[in-house]
């Protein structure tokens, strides 16, 4: 090929994948996100990355890269809308009802007007766009190199800061953008190894309110522990922004049996990630006095210090960490081509979600909250396949069933999530006025559990409870191009 020519479309490729410079989150089981093109999702990401000539392996499993035949570069961007309803009770730290209030003039809950909306819990959810880029370049007959951009952990939830949830999560947004680069090399023409290295940058928002006073009741402090403090007086809004920058690796392996079969193993290791940033609250005057203001009980310190003593909440921002690990993942594929016309795939994958305890927010030395969630380890089964209608036309479809690492104990409206379903349907077309370019669509819709969510706020800022249920449910879009050059 000339080498001008071979310059000019590695450089489209490379220029393909700068283009991704944004990036949202769409749902998985627990936080995690799937990290393919149109093609895995409508597939329902049977088969892994092992399908013929697929970039995404450029993550899933850098080992398939060996196998790819030329140059490949593929852009997506896929569009989520999850929905969560939450039907049930919830109560102050008193054991009293909490219901839906308007917001007032202050910016939070107006509990001396009528309530609204009492009989249910609102809707919570969110919509996200999310581009993620793959490209794979063989090195002569035996390496192959490839680059990703992925997200392959986020989520977002959102609930009205009028909801009886309020006291449990509001805003909720957990996201990570990586960047990889990964080497495959062909040890004979049925197997192959690969690894890579990821760089990754993760960012996290919660907010929640706070009760003060019911914090304060709460404590084992002998006078403010006796006294029945109202709940709900006053209005304060904690908020915490944290990022990091952190690196980690994954492998894979790779082997042909036959001219039709193609397995695959892929792991991705454990990455430690201690995330820093800073907290404020956002209070009205009552709150704002409580956190900075002497004790009306006692004439020293602040009522948040005198009930527990070594905490001191800064309203007007502080510095904030939380380790958020992102857990090791295994997985095994398996593809199977049938005819020219019909190829199958399979896929179980594991996530150690075991690994994920709490979440916990520091300030400096000091535990401000620390939210219990003893997660689960998880599997993921898929089946998909691929059906060539045309020379032009594949068509696409798939089903997978995605366990849930949460358990009923300590469930929250920040993750309200239950095992799922995805039903997948998708199209492929080579667009024959450009040479090796295609386009492909995907429509994945996600079948969620009903969930129980009966939990206690058992931290430092207050002690409502939850006793209800969860559903929820996600659509995805996902559109592709690829182009072979």
């Amino acid at each position: 090929m000339n080498n001008k020519k071979q310059q000019v479309r590695v450089t489209a490729g490379f220029a393909l994948l700068s283009s991704l410079i944004v990036a949202g989150s769409v749902q998985a089981g627990g936080f995690s996100t799937p990290t393919y093109g149109a093609p895995g999702w409508g597939r329902a990401f049977g088969g892994g990355s092992l399908f013929k000539n697929d970039p995404s392996s450029a993550y899933n499993n850098p080992a398939a890269m060996a196998f790819v035949d030329q140059n490949v570069a593929q852009m997506t961007v896929d569009y989520a809308r999850i929905k969560i309803k939450y039907k049930g009770a919830a109560n102050d730290y008193l054991g009293n009802p909490v219901s839906n209030s308007p917001i007032g003039a202050d910016g939070f809950p107006d509990l001396s007007s009528p309530t609204v909306n009492n009989n249910d819990g609102g809707e919570g959810g969110f919509t996200a766009w999310l581009p993620t880029g793959f490209m794979v370049m063989p090195l002569g007959d035996r390496f192959a190199f490839g680059l990703s951009q992925v997200v392959p952990q986020g989520m977002r939830s959102t609930w009205d800061e009028d909801s009886k949830l309020r006291d449990f999560a509001v805003d909720t947004k957990i996201e990570t953008v990586g960047l990889t680069g990964s080497l495959s090399f062909k040890v004979n023409d049925q197997f192959a190894i690969g690894g890579g290295l990821i760089v990754q940058h993760s960012k996290g928002f919660v907010s929640q309110n706070i009760d003060l006073l019911a914090a304060a009741a709460n404590s084992q402090d002998p006078l403010l522990g006796s006294i029945d403090l109202p709940a709900g007086v006053g209005g304060a809004l904690i908020r915490v922004k944290v990022d990091n920058i952190s690196t980690g690796w994954f492998t894979g392996i790779t082997w042909k049996p036959t001219d039709q079969d193609t397995l695959g193993l892929n792991y991705h290791a454990k990455i430690k990630n201690k995330m820093t940033g800073k907290y404020n609250i956002r209070s009205d005057s009552y709150s704002y006095a409580l956190m900075t203001q002497p004790n009306p009980f006692t004439g020293t310190g602040t009522l948040v210090g005198s009930a527990y003593p070594g905490l001191a909440l800064y309203p007007d921002g502080a510095h904030a960490s939380t380790q958020l690990d992102i857990p090791a993942t295994a997985g095994f594929d398996w593809v199977h081509q049938f005819n020219d016309r019909f190829t199958l795939g399979a896929s179980v994958n594991w996530t150690q979600w075991s690994s994920f305890k709490d979440l916990t927010l520091k300030s400096g030395d000091i535990t401000i909250v620390s939210i219990p969630y003893n997660y689960k380890d998880s599997w993921m089964y898929s089946l998909g396949g691929d059906f060539r209608a045309t020379d032009e036309l594949t068509l696409r479809a798939g089903v997978a069933l995605d366990q849930t690492p949460t358990r009923n104990s300590t469930r929250d409206p920040r993750i309200p999530d239950g095992d799922r379903t995805f039903l997948s349907f998708g199209a492929g077309y080579e667009v024959k006025a450009v040479k090796g370019l295609s386009l492909d669509l995907a429509y994945s819709h996600q079948f969620v559990q009903e969930v129980k969510l009966k939990t206690k706020n058992v931290d430092r800022l207050g002690g409502a409870s939850l006793d209800g249920k969860a559903e929820s449910s996600g659509d995805v879009v996902s559109v592709s191009a690829t182009y072979k050059f």
